[in-house]
């Protein structure tokens, strides 16, 4: 079918002859007048309706060949694990109106642009992780519990990305049955239990996604505490980025340093575009018939509209 598109040369050097020639001219009652007419047009609207004639054929041809594209599907089998830290730290307010009202909110919203019929679970973790919301397609469940998240002490981001490993529904040789993600958001540095990059290494071998966000000002981690600056006093505060990065690298994922709320905002809303979705080669076809209909539509409006008896 795409043959045919050489068809388009050969109509567009016959509508050239057509209209420079003066054989166009036979519509009008007196011929020699038309020239007048169109003295005062601009050439490009004279051809304009043409033009638009012309972009139709092409799309419809082109339509006609049965295009592909390769375009992102909702994927029934993804399985999505949402970790969030609950340390004490995430009462800073250096992201407004702090850090866990701000975590909390995107974490909702990630998981409700998520694509319906994929597996969500939720996991926090402080100085322990807890498993709150084992995969489930239910997604307004887990936005429900993520409001009802709670404090702790200490941080232990190992153990988080562990018990995130261990939710996921995983089949006789202990690989994911489907898909897997974890999306693990911290505000600090591990400080107790499982090293973060054994876990991490457990990931890798499972064929885990784990893409990390750091939450928090950056700063010196050498540099003596100040309280002022960060509302609770000592760099213990900063979110540990070499250890998010290597570990969202180590898996294949990516990782976000946010360090204000629009910054979180726009990181979960990153993930949301490739988290639980599959790339399909579909044909579009379809889209190429409708645009042709619609320039059809308004090549044949403008001529009407541009009509004109002299």
């Amino acid at each position: 079918m795409l043959w045919a598109l050489l068809l388009l040369p050969l109509l567009g050097w016959l509508y050239w002859r057509l209209v420079y020639q003066g054989r166009a001219d036979g519509f009008v009652l007196y011929p020699n007048l038309a020239p007048l007419a169109r003295l005062a047009e601009p050439l490009w609207k004279r051809h304009l309706s043409a033009g638009l004639y012309g972009l139709a054929l092409l799309l419809a041809l082109l339509a006609l060949a049965r295009p592909q594209a390769v375009l992102p599907v909702p994927d029934s089998l993804a399985t999505v694990i949402v970790t969030i830290d609950i340390s004490l730290s995430m009462r800073a307010q250096d992201i407004e109106p702090d850090r866990i009202t701000a975590a909390k909110k995107e974490a909702q919203n990630f998981v409700r642009a998520l694509p319906d019929g994929i597996k969500v679970g939720l996991v926090s973790f402080a100085g322990y992780a807890t498993l709150e919301v084992a995969p489930t397609t239910d997604h307004e469940r887990v936005v429900e519990q993520i409001e009802l998240l709670q404090m702790a002490r200490r941080t232990a981001i190992g153990d988080g990305l562990l018990e995130s490993l261990r939710a996921i529904p995983v089949g006789a040789d202990g690989k994911p049955l489907g898909p897997s993600t974890v999306v693990l958001l911290s505000d600090g540095r591990n400080n107790t239990g499982t090293d973060p990059l054994d876990a991490a290494a457990f990931a890798k071998e499972m064929g885990v996604t784990v893409h990390t966000i750091g939450l928090g000002r950056r700063g010196d981690p050498n540099a003596p505490p100040s309280g002022s600056e960060w509302g609770w006093g000592g760099y213990w505060m900063q979110f540990d980025e070499e250890t998010l990065r290597a570990i969202a690298e180590a898996t294949g994922g990516q990782y976000f340093a946010a360090e204000s709320a629009e910054a979180l905002r726009q990181a979960y809303r990153s993930l949301s575009r490739v988290v639980g979705w599959r790339p399909q080669r579909t044909e579009v076809s379809g889209l190429f018939g409708l645009a042709a209909g619609v320039f059809l539509a308004g090549s044949l409006l403008l001529a009407q509209w541009r009509r004109r008896v002299v």
